[in-house]
């Protein structure tokens, strides 16, 4: 089969590699699209701990089933499917807990096993959920990051009212503005891309800010009346904006901390976290979203088709990731079609 094979630190070569076959429990799927990721930019430089080389990369995806492995239901045979890429043990404690996304075997697609820059892919049949018709495979390619960003800010306890800011409207970013906004939140979305504050209002956000030319701290403390946020998300992943979400939340309040730089360790303002009694929080992917996360797209509560900017053919995966890589203008999400 065709597929993408990362070889090296900023080299993909287009090769023919042997076909998957199913293991039991398992289904193959024929892919159809695949976002591309910052994750993806990070492995093809060599900067993603859990990403060696040669590997194909690609973790956001949707396909149909081509092939069952034994255990499963041949009716399963040609579903449209959109695909949660892990890959679990079942029993370990946190499997067995129903809290996977800790497994102590986790392996995730296009990191330590095949991604799906490929013509197929192996996948536990669990992890393949049905793409209703109404829904795009685009647009069921990039359930991966709706549904985490959905369980960031599930874990953030947001109510009807509170007052959110995002740092950052990438993918995260523009879909954690839409699920908060899905609570009744008042979202402040702070991003220096003049297009994308534009789109953050579409999405739901409230007000948006322009980190190169405003107070931050001045201006959120005006919007909320000095009462500053209740909650902060950061969805960017620099340590500039981790730095900023303590100054930005409200004594009391909660940053959840959904961007990631790549560091064992980064400056945090400890003493105002103290001082301010705040809950800072992490997110580990996600753990039975992505079903929420399908019905919200199909009943009209997310819009992903706003943030697919550019599309791209399997020959030309590095090119998607360079130009995601160098922040070329317009660029927002960028969508493989593989078949």
């Amino acid at each position: 089969m065709k597929a993408a094979v990362c070889t090296g630190i900023g080299s993909i070569d287009i090769q023919d590699i042997p076909r998957p076959v199913p293991g039991p429990g398992e289904v193959l799927v024929r892919i159809k699209s695949v976002g591309v990721c910052g994750s993806d930019v990070d492995g093809y430089r060599g900067k993603h701990p859990m990403i060696g080389f040669p590997i194909v990369l690609g973790h956001e995806c949707s396909g149909t089933i081509a092939e069952v492995g034994p255990g499963v239901a041949a009716s399963r045979l040609g579903e449209a499917v959109t695909v949660e890429p892990f890959f679990i043990c079942g029993t370990c404690p946190f499997c067995l807990a129903g809290t996977y996304n800790f497994c102590s075997d986790l392996k995730i697609i296009g990191h330590q096993v095949q991604g799906a820059f490929a013509e197929y892919m192996p996948i536990p049949a669990e992890f393949a959920h049905l793409k209703p018709d109404t829904v795009s495979f685009d647009e069921a390619a990039i359930m991966e990051p709706c549904s985490g960003s959905l369980h960031a800010v599930q874990r953030c306890r947001i109510q009807s009212g509170d007052v959110v800011v995002i740092i950052g409207c990438g993918t995260m970013g523009s879909f954690s503005t839409q699920h908060c906004a899905n609570l009744s939140a008042e979202v402040i979305v702070i991003e220096p891309v003049a297009f994308k504050r534009e789109a953050a209002l579409e999405l739901g956000a409230s007000h948006t800010l322009d980190p190169e030319t405003d107070d931050l701290v001045a201006a959120v403390s005006r919007i909320t009346n000095g009462k500053m946020a209740d909650v902060v998300i950061e969805a960017v992943g620099e340590r500039e904006t981790l730095v900023e979400t303590v100054s930005l939340v409200k004594n009391g309040g909660t940053v959840m901390l959904i961007g990631w730089t790549g560091n064992d360790t980064d400056p945090f303002d400890l003493t105002n976290t103290t001082f301010k009694e705040l809950t800072v929080l992490g997110t580990l992917g996600f753990c039975r979203d992505f079903p929420t996360s399908m019905k919200l797209l199909a009943a009209g509560k997310v819009d992903i088709e706003r943030i697919i900017t550019h599309h791209f053919d399997l020959d030309h995966v590095q090119e998607a990731i360079e130009q995601l890589e160098a922040g070329s203008d317009g660029v927002w999400k960028s969508v493989v079609r593989v078949s």
